[in-house]
């Protein structure tokens, strides 16, 4: 080894460490790596760097090669550009000369020249100490916070060092993570989530502070000069974060920029959450950007899912039943009804179902809403028997959401069987557009549990008159936008007048909901139409106004 390459190794050493095990100088195109228990000496060869060599011949556990690969590309992109980090350091599975393998730590210190560019860098490997094993697992395990104030804190002091500068917080997590976990297992899970914080170490420098903010979610937040400049540090990311060993996976982007003067950390993340939460529901979009107008109903949907748990447990929803009529132009009489759900908050604000719904349908809280609403239509049911009142049917709804996952046949029978209601008075509806044959084969065993089985929306899909030849439905219920249209001309009523005719030809029981004018219920009750149910007649209402319109 020349005088010129010992100095510069002295130097490094003064300036970061006290030993070394490898060295590279790029400006003298040297490469030196110290006999030691860790590196064998076949991996030393001239003219050749060491990080990428401990990725051959088996030494370094495949598991662990990309994040080496990631650390090396990351030193020599720093060759090129100033990348603002004075050591880049990465875990990993080693083999060692005895057979045995150990997790290693290996620590670059990186020599910068005027321009930020490395020149120089010295390098350890040490073995890992089991505590110091089992530290850093403790360490993964706690390190998902919602409310990550040491990071918050580092945030407010790098946007105070500079608070005329523009940021962008950028947040993002894994699409189908689930998914993820139930194919390849929670441990394959973690293991990405793994690959993924130790690659934010050697991508992110001083200039890019990242945290793991909880599960699979991971937050950046960086100054910046122009939205190209955020878009391509995401692309950088972004090539290093889809795919560990044989399992691919993509990552959707949030970004919500901010100027330095704004300490709102905590609410600017959220913004880039919600952003990061539009990117998951495009097929297009992978980065979006925040926009007050566009995420209104992100927001919405975001205070929902915030609340709907304790929702529940104060009993803010509640049981509105509309009445089904009987109708033959001079009288009317309620002989069922339909159990609609009404959320009324803390403040007595009614939410219209459409704004919590599809909500509840995409996070899976719908069926333990409607869980809810079964046993409180049981409950009702069961207060009008044992209180000498005449029960009529009430209709519950079955959303399609779940039903590939949960016996509801089996369910809803034994919850009918808890509160020992004749079965006739408790119906289920399910929307016509389950036209796939795992849904109808639901449909069928609630049919052989004994349930009067409607197909609510008739008229809203492309399938309905096919399904009828087979259908287990006993009931059609005619869409209230299929009426609307139909009724506006002669065509329309003719379509209307056969459905109905065609059903009640099947044996099948015809339900017209929406009705609304006079008109319509007159038109419907000559065609030969059962029930109707709407406005005309009553809006969904509480239990105690629905008793009195069944006494009168």
């Amino acid at each position: 080894m020349d005088d010129t390459i010992k100095k510069k190794i002295i130097q490094i050493r003064k300036k970061h460490c006290d030993m070394f095990r490898f060295f590279a100088d790029f400006e003298d195109d040297v490469y030196i790596a110290e006999d030691n228990v860790i590196m064998p000496e076949h991996l030393v060869h001239d003219n050749c760097d060491i990080l990428k060599e401990l990725t051959t011949d088996g030494c370094v556990d495949e598991n662990d090669i990309d994040k080496l690969i990631n650390m090396y590309s990351r030193i020599i992109q720093g060759t090129k550009e100033d990348i603002n980090m004075n050591e880049i350091s990465v875990n990993v599975n080693m083999t060692l000369r005895d057979g045995n393998s150990k997790e290693v730590s290996i620590l670059c210190y990186l020599d910068r020249n005027d321009d930020g560019l490395i020149v120089a860098y010295v390098g350890t490997l040490r073995i890992l100490r089991k505590s110091e094993c089992e530290i850093m697992e403790i360490v993964r395990a706690f390190s998902n916070d919602k409310n990550p104030s040491i990071f918050i804190n580092r945030i407010a002091a790098f946007q105070n060092a500079n608070p005329d500068r523009k940021y962008a917080y950028i947040q993002f997590d894994i699409c189908n993570f689930k998914y993820i976990n139930e194919k390849y297992g929670s441990e394959s899970g973690d293991c990405i989530l793994q690959y993924i914080a130790e690659t934010l170490n050697i991508m992110c420098d001083d200039n890019h502070l990242h945290c793991r903010l909880t599960a699979d979610i991971f937050q950046i937040v960086t100054y910046y000069n122009t939205k190209e400049e955020i878009e391509d540090f995401i692309n950088m990311i972004d090539k290093k974060l889809c795919m560990w060993k044989n399992i691919p996976f993509t990552m959707a982007y949030g970004v919500n920029v901010v100027d330095g003067i704004n300490d709102n950390y905590r609410k600017s993340g959220d913004a880039a959450g919600l952003a990061r939460v539009k990117s998951k529901k495009s097929v297009i979009a992978r980065i979006t950007f925040y926009e007050e107008p566009l995420m209104e109903n992100v927001k919405t949907a975001g205070a929902i899912e915030e609340a709907e748990y304790e929702a529940l447990k104060n009993g803010e929803f509640h049981v509105f039943l509309q009445p089904k009529y009987s109708y033959d132009k001079k009288h009317a009489e309620i002989v069922g009804a339909e159990a609609l759900v009404r959320w009324i908050d803390k403040g007595g604000r009614i939410k219209p179902p459409s704004e919590f719904i599809p909500v509840f349908e995409k996070n899976g809280f719908i069926f333990k809403l409607d869980c809810y609403m079964w046993e409180c239509v049981c409950s009702i049911i069961r207060s009008w028997i044992d209180s000498g009142k005449q029960p009529v049917p009430v209709s519950v709804n079955v959303s399609r959401s779940y039903l590939k996952k949960v016996d509801v046949a089996a369910y809803l029978k034994e919850l009918v069987g808890k509160y020992q209601i004749p079965i006739e008075y408790f119906q289920v509806e399910i929307t016509e557009t389950c036209e796939s044959e795992e849904t109808l084969e639901y449909a069928k065993r609630m049919k052989e549990a004994g349930f009067v089985l409607m197909m609510d929306d008739f008229g809203s899909g492309y399938s309905s008159l096919n399904m009828l030849k087979d259908t287990p439905f006993d009931v059609l219920k005619m869409d209230r936008f299929f009426l609307d249209e139909c009724l506006e001309n002669d065509n329309g009523r003719t379509i209307v007048s056969y459905v109905i005719s065609m059903a009640n030809d099947l044996g099948l029981e015809v339900v017209a909901e929406g009705v609304e004018t006079r008109d319509v219920a007159d038109f419907l009750c000559e065609r030969g139409c059962d029930v109707l149910q709407g406005f005309y007649f009553s809006k969904p209402v509480p239990l105690d106004v629905f008793e009195k319109l069944k006494e009168n």
